[in-house]
């Protein structure tokens, strides 16, 4: 099929550009445009959204969609991933970042016009931790205090954990609470939320922002469970109109307390069979943007020359952790050598194809960083033969004399195969180093590293915010990585789950049964190297040149509030008077 995709866009776009030989006028978009005469914005994401619960979306199109019909205490900026006011106008922090307070506006409303509370998010957060693992990001609230790990209970237990029967009595009720460990998020009052967590968060009202902090509301006839399109109540920028087996309709919500500022009367999330049939529809100007489409090399090669083809920095980092259990990698010079021997800028350009970002560093830049500790220049990870070889020497392998073959361990992938096998010459020809290619299928691949059998492993991981103490505890959680069973969001990731494609081939990291210091910041993290980052990921997308503020971000969330049509819009004349470029 991929072969396939290639092969139809070859020959489209062959022909798109056949007047590049005969020099006449090129169109510089992809496609038909044709300005629409409405606020109706046409989405391919992906394929159709399959959950509308904020607890249960787990990567597009379903976390877009839930952007979209709730909103959260805050927001993110879409071009500087900066929190900003939504549910709450403001918030404050107290006890050196472990307590936070946030303040909520009067007028936001449910979509069957009943206010918005703070109680609202103490539910549904409660009612998320108590679905452990199968809610996908339940561990993003693990820092709210009494927020630790739960055995799993099924949706409809949760619902009814969090939404106590009317018949109970205010005894019955505050005896339940006293069972129960203090929950960290509490009502003060309806306009008033406190969180306290168990380690200070600077940027924890970032945190807040992703989907999985969204607030539920169910109606004392809706079944218990899972959420559906029937009768959802939501709170954001849309609500949900229409569903069937070919699209999903949102329509601007008559309640929302900031409707004067969203300029889409619908949103229409539209499905594609594959790849070949969104871009064949996006071409035919059926839709006005496509995303999380399942693009190959050639693919993006020839797409990258027009003028709505966008790609971005995507904050999916594909890294090697070393087992440090085993010597010499529990020496941070060896592990120091082996990282910095590396070439990854020849990685990204020749072994993925251009396709990825050499990462230096375990998070990715942003335009306005948020508060995080600052890493300098001197802390990246460059390429540097001579240190290299002389951190090498050091730890007592002159020249690589008498270390032990590394066993490096990855998941059965081309891609990932081409990676290790060059990173192997790179140690080989830099350090004089041997390594042994472990090439293993998902379930040996997983039992492996269950099992510490490996020197060193290639993991990945899918960042689903901004603030850098959850995404360093994501990659390394309370001891390092690489030696214990992967967590909930990689066992998701995982071929054959009904994920996008992007999403299939990245996973997450996993955590260490050993008590080892903890890593906190990034910085800790470049200074102790128990693994090292190799790659970003990118996203692309197909917009056309008439719609205005859809952002991309390196957490691949645009914003639909922000998203409006250009009615307008015209395409600039060149000084002939054509689109020719």
């Amino acid at each position: 099929m991929r072969a396939a995709v290639a092969t139809t866009l070859l020959f489209a776009l062959a022909l798109s550009h056949a007047g590049c030989f005969l020099n006449e006028a090129v169109e510089p978009y992809y496609g038909r445009v044709v300005v629409p005469s409405g606020q109706q914005f046409r989405w391919s994401d992906g394929g159709l959204p399959q959950t509308f619960d904020p607890a249960f979306a787990a990567a597009p199109p379903d976390t877009d969609l839930v952007r979209a019909i709730f909103e959260g205490l805050t927001d993110y900026d879409p071009q500087t991933l900066m929190p900003v006011p939504a549910v709450a106008t403001k918030w404050e922090a107290s006890n050196g970042g472990r307590t936070w307070t946030f303040y909520l506006r009067d007028d936001a409303r449910w979509s069957n016009g009943a206010v918005v509370t703070a109680e609202d998010f103490v539910r549904s957060w409660q009612r998320t931790v108590k679905l452990g693992e199968l809610a996908p990001h339940t561990d993003l609230l693990a820092n709210i205090e009494g927020a630790e790990k739960k055995p799993s209970v099924s949706p409809a237990q949760a619902a009814a954990q969090s939404s106590p029967p009317l018949h109970s009595t205010a005894s019955t009720l505050a005896a339940a609470r006293e069972s129960e460990p203090a929950f960290g998020a509490e009502a003060l009052s309806d306009r008033v939320l406190r969180v306290r967590l168990r380690r200070p968060d600077m940027n924890f009202p970032a945190l807040v922002a992703h989907p999985v902090f969204r607030p539920v509301k169910l109606s004392v006839d809706a079944p218990a469970g899972k959420l559906s399109a029937s009768g959802l109540l939501s709170n954001g920028a849309f609500s949900v109109a229409e569903t069937d087996n070919e699209r999903v309709l949102l329509a601007r919500a008559e309640n929302y307390w900031d409707k004067r500022q969203v300029t889409l009367q619908s949103v229409e999330f539209v499905g594609a069979r594959d790849t070949e049939s969104a871009l064949a529809s996006y071409r035919s100007g059926g839709v006005d943007a496509v995303t999380n489409a399942a693009l190959e090399p050639l693919a993006i090669k020839l797409l990258a020359p027009y003028a709505d083809f966008r790609r971005t920095t995507f904050g999916a980092l594909t890294y090697y952790t070393f087992n440090t259990a085993r010597a010499p990698f529990d020496d941070v010079r060896v592990r120091e050598a082996l990282a910095i021997a590396i070439d990854r800028d020849r990685i990204s350009a020749d072994e993925t194809g251009g396709a990825t970002e050499p990462a230096k560093r375990f998070l990715p830049q942003i335009p306005t960083e948020a508060p995080k500790t600052v890493v300098g220049k001197s802390d990246l990870l460059e390429k540097d033969d001579e240190r290299a070889r002389q951190l090498l020497a050091e730890a007592g392998f002159p020249n690589g004399k008498n270390f032990p073959i590394v066993r490096l361990l990855v998941n059965r992938n081309e891609q990932q195969r081409l990676v290790a096998q060059a990173i192997a010459v790179m140690w080989r020809n830099v350090l004089n180093i041997q390594t042994e290619l472990v090439t293993k299928n998902w379930d040996d691949y997983e039992a492996a590293i269950r099992s510490g059998d490996f020197d060193v492993v290639r993991r990945g991981i899918v960042m689903q915010t901004t603030d850098e103490l959850t995404n360093i505890h994501t990659l390394f959680g309370e001891n390092y990585p690489g030696t214990a069973a992967a967590n909930e969001t990689e066992r998701l990731n995982k071929p054959g789950t009904g994920l996008s494609e992007r999403s299939k081939s990245i996973v997450t990291a996993d955590r260490s049964a050993t008590t080892l210091p903890a890593i906190d910041t990034e910085a800790q993290a470049l200074n102790n190297l128990s693994a090292m980052p190799i790659y970003f990921a990118s996203s692309y997308a197909l917009v056309k040149p008439y719609v205005n503020g859809f952002d991309a971000n390196i957490l691949d969330a645009p914003s639909l509030k922000k998203v409006r049509i250009d009615g307008n819009w015209k395409p600039a004349a060149s000084p002939t008077g054509s689109n020719a470029r």
